[in-house]
């Protein structure tokens, strides 16, 4: 995934389908869309590259391009500038840490947790993906300085946002955490948690003591809303 290591090119960029359909007669494949497919994985995996090496403004159209191994127009066919291709490279970076947080919880009820253990799993990992310090420059600076608070507000409305939201909608029916407001506790607890992340130190010898402190905190803060 791009979150797990930005510093290694992804053995697989495509969208794994949850479920697949065996028929006698396999659907006809539609070649154009498969290319087209390939492309946009292509251009942000190089993009995310150069984005996370370089920053946004230092990273050229052409080098991303000759990495994708496709053309400049392709890329403004399918992405209508730069901008367009950074807004993709970082909802894609952000749909993936839900998955992974996601997926946290789900290894927790598995493995007999609570929902309350669940929960604070996947903040966790969130908060460890911080410690990757391109990621944190991408998603806490770039993201909203390149894309503005509007389309930046849209993506986390559609991804982290949404996700915490239901996260907490589910604390709250399960009668565990306090009846406040979902949609504005979320955007409170992200808050917290980017603050956090943003608090990491760039040195690595000292990120193992920040990140157990940061966790601490953020746990404090959350125990804080607890009913039971």
């Amino acid at each position: 995934m791009f979150v797990k290591n930005f510093k290694h090119r992804p053995e697989n960029s495509g969208l794994q389908p949850d479920t697949f359909t065996v028929t006698d007669t396999p659907p006809k494949r539609d070649g154009r869309k498969e290319n087209a497919s390939n492309t946009q994985a292509a251009l942000q995996l190089a993009a995310l590259r150069w984005f996370s090496a370089q920053g946004y403004e230092k990273a050229p159209v052409g080098s991303i391009c000759a990495d994708a191994n496709v053309t400049v127009g392709a890329l403004y066919h399918h992405y209508g500038d730069k901008k367009g291709l950074f807004a993709a490279v970082v909802e894609q970076v952000d749909a993936q840490l839900v998955q992974q947080a996601a997926n946290a919880q789900t290894a927790v009820i598995n493995g007999g947790g609570t929902p309350w253990q669940a929960f604070l799993a996947s903040i966790n990992t969130v908060l460890q993906a911080g410690a990757n310090a391109p990621m944190r420059r991408l998603m806490l600076v770039e993201a909203p300085a390149v894309l503005g608070a509007q389309v930046w507000g849209e993506i986390r409305q559609r991804q982290g946002l949404g996700a915490m939201r239901a996260s907490i909608g589910a604390l709250q029916t399960n009668g565990i955490w306090q009846d406040h407001d979902a949609e504005r506790l979320a955007r409170i607890i992200l808050g917290a948690l980017y603050g956090a992340m943003d608090s990491l130190p760039a040195e690595e010898a000292n990120l193992s003591a920040a990140l157990v402190d940061a966790r601490r905190c953020l746990v404090a803060m959350l125990e804080g809303l607890r009913l039971d």
